[in-house]
């Protein structure tokens, strides 16, 4: 009953708080820092949490969830809370300035107090989830009325992850088959009712279906070349007129930048060998590792992708040393390894070797990052390799690369010509010319790959 009692003042103070209503509605600054508290107090982290801590995540929660046009300042919740049954404010030296006075952020900055919840408030939200539970209800209740303020729950570590729409849908394996699409926008797997692509440029897609509609689509089972959407004749199916990076074109090149997976449902129209004999099966993530324009067999432009399905993760091989100083020999055609699927086997060795000529340095902004562990750089290959390029696994085929001009040269945004003499889209930095080594002599054969597979994409 004293444990109720307990609850129940506690509710009561939450009921209490005085907070800004200026606008017609409560001001969330001080229900979001408690929830924030709350959710310390469920996952076990400490009570207390120094301002200069605390600020950058009051900061970031009150940025994203409180009422727009708000100042998304942590400050007053912070120092105004004390003043309630709920709140405490530690390590305080001298007179606490107002909440809302111009003197709190340099005192806050000299002082860096520790808050969070009161000791006897805390241990019992940390022990009793339906106390917890409640006070959350209140908050709810008293502060969010009408809203569903569920992702600033998951933020606050006050409930489960909420799905949004990309990567697995829970409760979906790969594998399961649907009768039509219909009941595969109701399991949350593709929601579009026609269109092939579910997604957007700013978010990315979520997922695609690949059912043999457009016939430049290309299934290798872990490996697909899909074509985008658009373009299309809707009575007859065909192609005539060249598709456009929009809508879901453009939001499959989202996800590479991003690396985020897209869901792949195949349907019963396409490639028999990989498809099912009737219905839709959701097959799985895949990962969108390049895109590119050409015209298609109608004639027309079209925008294709590389896909390729994503595996377990395995624990990694053990690398042969690196031959020094003599140029390994790589492999002209790649060859692959069976786990569970096919994959490239690209040689470390080849990689290794293109880095180490450059001494780990950018060849296009002469950029050396230092690790704690050594030097980094990447490998970049200019004619990628598998399908539909085949590009070579050998060094000439290799460039020695930051991270982001790595990004930049594989998005089609830097080329470079057969003098090397560099052409960048972006804003970074590089020198005019590409940077070549006596033990390291670039194809211009593939680098003119390149630029005929990325000059496509502004073809009329």
């Amino acid at each position: 009953m004293l444990q109720q009692d307990n609850v129940n003042e506690l509710c009561a103070a939450v009921e209490a708080l005085r907070v800004d209503q200026s606008t017609g509605l409560p001001a969330l600054h001080q229900p979001i820092t408690l929830l924030w508290g709350l959710g310390r107090a469920a996952t076990g982290q400490p009570r207390l949490v120094p301002w200069t801590d605390a600020r950058t995540q009051l900061r970031h929660l009150l940025s994203k969830y409180g009422r727009p046009g708000s100042d998304p300042s942590p400050e007053y919740p912070f120092v105004a809370l004390s003043r309630s049954r709920l709140w405490e404010l530690d390590g305080v030296a001298g007179e606490v300035p107002q909440a809302r006075g111009s003197r709190l952020r340099p005192w806050l900055t000299a002082q860096n107090p520790r808050a969070g919840l009161r000791d006897d408030v805390y241990t019992l939200m940390a022990t009793d989830q339906a106390a917890r539970q409640r006070m959350v209800d209140v908050l709810l209740r008293r502060f969010f009325e009408g809203e569903a303020p569920a992702r600033l729950l998951q933020d606050c570590q006050l409930a489960d992850p909420v799905f949004d729409g990309f990567g697995e849908v829970p409760g979906i394996d790969a594998g399961q088959a649907f009768e039509d699409r219909r009941a595969l926008a109701a399991a949350g797997v593709h929601r579009p009712r026609q269109a092939g692509i579910c997604g957007t440029a700013e978010q990315g897609a979520e997922s695609i279906v690949v059912s043999g509609g457009y016939e430049d689509d290309e299934d290798y089972g872990d490996l697909i070349v899909y074509t985008g959407q658009g373009g299309r004749d809707p009575d007859t199916g065909r192609q005539v007129r060249d598709q456009e990076l929009t809508r879901g074109n453009a939001a499959l090149v989202t996800n590479l930048t991003t690396g985020t997976p897209v869901r792949v449902v195949r349907g019963a129209g396409g490639d028999r060998q990989y498809s099912p004999a009737n219905g839709l099966r959701y097959d799985g993530l895949f990962h969108v590792e390049d895109y590119w324009s050409e015209r298609g067999r109608s004639g027309y432009l079209v925008w294709r992708y590389r896909l390729t399905q994503q595996l377990p993760q395995t624990a990694a091989t053990p690398q042969p040393a690196i031959p020094d100083p003599r140029q390994p020999e790589g492999r002209q055609a790649p060859g692959r390894t069976r786990v569970t699927t096919q994959r490239i086997v690209r040689s470390t060795v080849v990689a290794d070797f293109v880095k180490r000529s450059h001494d780990y340095t950018c060849q296009v902004c002469d950029i050396r990052l230092t690790t704690p562990t050594g030097a980094y750089a990447e490998a970049a290959h200019i004619k990628p390799l598998g399908r539909p390029h085949a590009g070579p696994d050998i060094a000439a085929n290799v460039l020695c690369l930051c991270p982001n001009h790595h990004v930049l040269f594989d998005l089609g945004m830097l080329t470079i010509a057969d003098d090397l003499t560099i052409t960048s889209s972006a804003s970074a930095s590089h020198r005019e010319r590409l940077r070549e080594v006596a033990t390291h002599q670039i194809g211009r054969e593939y680098l003119a790959h390149h630029r005929t597979h990325h000059g496509q994409l502004s073809a009329p």
